[in-house]
């Protein structure tokens, strides 16, 4: 049996989701970063459009979640931390809501906004650019 990475998506509010998965890939300020089993331990901030994704885990073979803000954190035993701002799970957005606020942070040039907006759909399986 191969090794799998414990991970936990966190908000200040809550926790998102925790699990066990082989892969986890999220958006930092830096770019993309893949971790998995035996990567060595790192630190990075997650961008403010930041889509998490969690490989293999059990339950449903991936999790998606947006995540605005933070960062994620690995550890030497293969626990894998995101600390965001905010995040909700891929099922619990309201895909309308989030390209009605996606068109309107769009005409007012607020990029926070904007990016919050695009990682939720994105999250949710919408392409945007």
């Amino acid at each position: 049996m191969s090794k799998k990475l414990s991970v936990e998506i966190v908000s200040p509010e809550h926790e998102v989701w925790s699990g066990e998965g082989d892969m986890v890939i999220a958006k930092t300020v830096e770019g993309e970063i893949g971790i998995q089993p035996g990567h060595v331990p790192v630190m990075a901030l997650l961008a403010h459009d930041a889509v998490v994704r969690v490989l293999g885990a059990r339950e449903t073979g991936e999790v998606r979640a947006a995540a605005h803000g933070g960062f994620i954190s690995v550890s030497d035993g293969g626990r894998v931390s995101i600390l965001a701002e905010t995040a909700e799970l891929a099922e619990e957005i309201d895909v309308e809501r989030a390209r009605t606020a996606f068109e309107s942070a769009g005409g007012s040039g607020d990029t926070v906004a904007l990016g919050r907006a695009r990682s939720r759909l994105r999250a949710a399986g919408e392409e945007v650019t």
